[in-house]
């Protein structure tokens, strides 16, 4: 007589179980801490010489793009998951990303390409077999990361939607006489036919010495500071800029509505420089005022505009996380 068959389990050799504390609190189970912090190499004289830095407006004599795409992404964690196999335990999730384009050009916008990716990682070099289906429709693609401390699926969840951010840029970019704001560091380095920057809108780091902070602080309205170069192990040689998009409100720091821009330093400078002009140029007509957008004006309209269309797309989560709450209960019971 044939042995019976034993079924094979949804999460394979895996015990998943949810960990109960809501995604926005991080999780009930830290095991790890975060990694060192990156430094990069500054090379400040490339524009104008060092003690020539002042605010630059941008050259009237080079037309800025006549169409100009704003390319953004947002992603979350569904449910957080604590991991066991035998006596080792690690960290996962299931999370969503969207990721689309605003095509600004006459004057008119229009929403374009919106793709949206499912994905359930495992830490410490774990996956699970196969996709998980937790509903129709929601369908949710095994990935793994090395990472075991508890932000390493929410780090993996980001690299895909920056990976997926980066095809639709690098896209979008491939046509003349098209400028490509891609929110956030820019991740490709590939030449396009048109231009591509990275967008970045929170100033985690000023790179400049602090003699030059004066400098930062008093930009007037569409204007930049000169272009300056970073270099690093980790990621490839960027040529970049500060422009201010508008005034800094009563009471604020000097340096609010103060943004960052980037483009790969293989593109040349007289390119860069072109770019960092239509950017003066052509951003701060996208601001929102204070009182649409608590992140005005570095969150530019066509960007919070996408935002609020890639959450809805993402569906609901409170409903995604019962049903995913559901799915995992089940499969606990019937192990």
């Amino acid at each position: 007589m044939a042995d019976p068959v034993t079924p094979m389990r949804l999460f394979g050799e895996l015990d998943i179980r949810i960990d109960p504390w809501q995604v926005e609190y991080g999780t009930e189970l830290p095991l790890q801490g975060l990694d060192d912090e990156i430094s990069e190499q500054v090379i400040l004289d490339l524009e104008v010489p060092l003690e020539a830095w002042r605010p630059i407006e941008p050259c009237s004599a080079v037309p800025p793009a006549s169409r100009i795409v704003f390319v953004d992404g947002v992603r979350r964690i569904e449910a957080r998951l604590i991991v066991r196999q035998g006596d080792r335990v690690c960290h996962g999730a299931f999370g969503s990303y969207a990721v689309g384009c605003v095509d600004v050009a006459d004057g008119t916008a229009v929403c374009g390409e919106c793709r949206v990716g499912r994905v359930v990682v495992i830490g410490a070099g774990r996956s699970l077999p196969l996709p998980v289906t937790v509903a129709p429709g929601l369908i949710y693609r095994p990935i793994t990361t090395a990472e075991t401390d508890p932000d390493g699926p929410l780090a993996a969840i980001q690299d895909e939607m920056r990976t997926a951010e980066e095809r639709l840029a690098r896209a979008l970019a491939d046509a003349a006489d098209t400028l490509v704001v891609a929110d956030g560091p820019l991740t490709f380095q590939d030449p396009v036919r048109g231009g591509a920057v990275g967008y970045i809108k929170r100033l985690f780091q000023l790179y400049l010495p602090a003699t030059m902070l004066g400098l930062l602080a008093s930009l007037p309205p569409a204007s930049r500071t000169p272009i300056f170069a970073l270099r690093s192990t980790r990621r490839f040689a960027r040529y970049s800029w500060f422009l201010r998009l508008g005034p800094s409100g009563r009471g604020e720091s000097d340096l609010a509505g103060i943004v960052r821009l980037e483009v790969p330093e293989a593109v040349g400078l007289d390119t860069a420089r072109r770019l960092a002009d239509s950017t003066a140029a052509l951003l701060p007509r996208f601001t929102p005022g204070r009182g649409r957008d608590p992140r005005s004006p570095q969150n530019l309209l066509p960007i919070g505009a996408l935002e609020a269309q890639l959450r809805r797309r993402l569906g609901d989560a409170r409903l995604i996380r019962r049903q995913i709450e559901s799915l995992i209960a089940e499969e606990v019971a019937s192990g």
